[in-house]
Formats: structure tokens, sequence, C-alpha cells
């Protein structure tokens, strides 16, 4: 069953980074040559559902995912709670960095996408500097059996995020 559910995590995230998207198209309302107006309708509603779907929807259930797998006892909770508070700030912070992309997509020229290309980067590095400061206590806690679910979690994730 582990089996099973690494690949669908791993796919999952990927999905909701992809859904997301960090610089997504606008939608067109109208019906491109030779695709029916529902289809075109369709198309726009599900871009508009994309570009409200926010990164930090995700991160109590990739907490409790992770949590489970990793078979968190009761010793590591409190080393645990450090890794949640962790992601859930990082969260905030890549919603934020979102929004704010959001709000300047239709104002932006290239020096200005170049720019919130650099901001992404910035606070990716800040949101993996901020959960290595507190996943390493916690993996040091863990048994070695945990730390290889640990390992092949965040090889699939790896995995998964750079294939897009």
């Amino acid at each position: 069953m582990i089996r099973l559910r690494e690949p669908i995590l791993a796919a999952s995230l990927f999905a909701g980074v992809a859904a997301v998207g960090l610089t997504p198209a606008l939608a067109q309302t109208a019906a491109a040559p030779g695709e029916s107006n529902a289809a075109a309708v369709s198309s726009n509603a599900r871009h508009q559902a994309a570009e409200r779907m926010m990164p930090g929807q995700f991160v109590e259930g990739r907490i409790a995912f992770l949590k489970t797998e990793l078979k968190i006892t009761p010793a590591q909770e409190s080393q645990w709670q450090q890794v949640a508070a962790a992601m859930r700030e990082n969260a905030k912070t890549f919603d934020e960095t979102v929004t704010a992309v959001r709000q300047n997509r239709a104002t932006t020229d290239a020096v200005q996408r170049l720019e919130l290309r650099e901001q992404f980067a910035k606070a990716r590095a800040d949101n993996t500097a901020r959960l290595i400061a507190a996943f390493k206590p916690l993996y040091t806690s863990l048994s070695p059996e945990q730390q290889q679910m640990a390992n092949r979690l965040f090889a699939e994730h790896h995995h998964w995020h750079h294939r897009a």
C-alpha cells in the first residue's frame, strides 16, 4: 500500500503545483477555430478555477500524509510540530508570492517577469532553508525505517517536481 501512496503523493503534489502555475495565461472567452462554444466555456472555467487555487490549500493534507507515512511517535511529536510549522509558513509565503504575481500579471513587461522569476527563486530558497532547519532535528530522531521512508518521500517529490 505504501508503494502505491508514494506515486500518488508525488503526482498530487506535482498536479497541485502545475495547476496553480507560476504565470498561467489568461483564459480566452472566445472559442478557438474548430472549438465549440461549450468547450471554450469549459476551458475558461478550468482556467479561472486554476487561477483561484493556492498552494497553501493543500498544506494540511501534506502535513497529515507525511506524519502518517513517517509514523511519527509521541516522542517525536514536538520536533514534528516544528516541521509542520515550517511547512505552514512556507505555504503562506508561497501563497503571498503567487498572489502578488497574479495581481501584477497584466502589467508586467519582460524585465518585470524576470524579476518575478527571481522573487519566486528567492522565496523557494528561503522556504527550503526554513524546512531544512526544522527537519534536521526530526530526521536525526527518526528510526532507520523512518529515515528510509523520509528518503523515499523526498526523492519522489524531487523527481516529480523537476519533471514538468
